[in-house]
């Protein structure tokens, strides 16, 4: 079995715990180096055209975006899941949902301020560090957020 096919088989809290461990603790890894990594870019190639100006602040933004969200799923919305209370969950879902757009939206941001993650020839071990940890992120935050809304979020919006 895939790990996918193994996440649909799984119980709520088994679901739930594969959240918290792979993307959720994951995602406080990766951000405070990815933010590192970008105030160095920004400042030592800041005149270079291909520098991706605006970066580390987007980075601390999704960084704080993300853990209120993580924090609301930690402390509410997922005690709730594995206490059998699905049927209360429905409106928390919702705002979760919302906020995953909200993310996503996020993550077309980072994709236009990197072109698309696009190293220019002269790139620095930093740089190319920097963007092989971004891809590494946008492709783990949209295996999260579809883990969430279309595993765990679709068995609150069935009832089950």
């Amino acid at each position: 079995m895939t790990n996918a096919e193994t996440m649909t088989q799984a119980s709520n809290e088994e679901l739930i715990e594969h959240i918290l461990t792979r993307y959720h603790d994951t995602h406080r890894e990766q951000l405070p180096e990815l933010i590192h990594l970008a105030e160095r870019v920004e400042r030592v190639h800041g005149g270079h055209t291909a520098c991706p100006a605006g970066l580390s602040a987007h980075l601390e933004h999704m960084a704080e975006e993300l853990e209120t969200h993580m924090a609301k799923e930690e402390q509410k919305l997922f005690p709730m899941i594995v206490r059998g209370m699905s049927a209360m969950a429905g409106g928390p879902v919702a705002a979760m949902r919302h906020e995953h757009e909200e993310h996503s939206t996020a993550l077309e941001k980072l994709e236009r301020i990197t072109n698309g993650l696009t190293l220019p020839d002269e790139a620095c071990g930093s740089w190319q560090r920097l963007y092989q940890g971004l891809a590494t992120f946008r492709d783990d935050l949209k295996a999260h957020i579809r883990t969430e809304n279309d595993l765990l979020f679709s068995r609150i919006d069935d009832g089950n």
